[in-house]
């Protein structure tokens, strides 16, 4: 997002840096324009400094940013096109599924294209350079987990709890009893737990892009929980048992 966002404060002069005064003038400018168009179209809070805390622009600024491409293009300028493949790309590796390397591969290719094509005057990031260029290598390298389960949001989303547990649930006599106390509440976020959650439902599907449904791979198999609260006695567990090792 900060990527494109550089390149629309650049636009009037369409060049990598603003050495003159007129070309800082402009861009500044431009900026608070966008800064403000933002704020009134979409509520969002564009590249506006917090004390103590960086800047405004995190992950949810970002999603939101992604999410509606046709009303970015109009305040931005940038090509809607190319602002919507960087959402399905960004949807992919964040959603915890398998992706389609191959198909992957092609689009972010592509859409390294139509970068140079169109804004070949502000050189890319390296950021957006790993993503685009190597982009699948590194998911393939990481083929045992989605690329998705690697992202750090889970563990930061878990601060608050951390503090919380910390402060009321743990025993103060000595650090190792109180991280123990804090790692046996944060139970919640172990893998095992987490396998039983569902992966993406079709309230999350209807969510995403078509191009993104298209670069995932859904897992054909599906697991169900066995419920015995219906179960008069054991011996129907154990007829179960029976069958299912005469079939394997």
């Amino acid at each position: 997002m900060e990527c494109l966002l550089h390149i629309v404060y650049r636009l009037d002069f369409k060049q990598w840096a603003a050495r003159s005064n007129e070309h800082k003038e402009m861009l500044q400018t431009r900026k608070k324009l966008i800064q403000n168009k933002f704020k009134d179209e979409l509520n969002l809070l564009i590249d506006i400094v917090k004390q103590g805390s960086g800047t405004t622009n995190d992950g949810n600024t970002a999603r939101k940013f992604f999410e509606f491409p046709k009303k970015t293009a109009t305040i931005t300028g940038l090509d809607e096109e190319f602002i919507k493949r960087f959402a399905v790309i960004l949807q992919a590796i964040t959603s915890g599924e398998k992706i389609d390397i191959v198909k992957f591969k092609y689009f972010a290719r592509k859409t390294a294209e139509i970068y140079v094509e169109l804004y070949d005057w502000y050189y890319m990031s390296a950021t957006v350079h790993k993503l685009l260029i190597h982009g699948a290598d590194i998911i393939e390298k990481n083929n045992i987990v989605p690329i998705g389960t690697l992202s750090e949001e889970a563990s930061e989303s878990r601060n608050k709890d951390f503090r919380r547990f910390r402060e009321h649930h743990s025993r103060k006599r000595s650090r190792q009893d109180s991280n123990l106390d804090i790692l046996n509440m944060l139970v919640s976020s172990d893998p095992v737990l987490s396998a039983q959650r569902p992966k993406l439902d079709a309230k999350r599907k209807q969510s995403f892009f078509a191009e993104t449904l298209d670069l995932i791979q859904f897992q054909q198999t599906e697991f169900e929980v066995l419920d015995i609260s219906n179960l008069d006695s054991n011996s129907e567990l154990e007829s179960d048992n029976k069958s299912d090792k005469e079939n394997l």
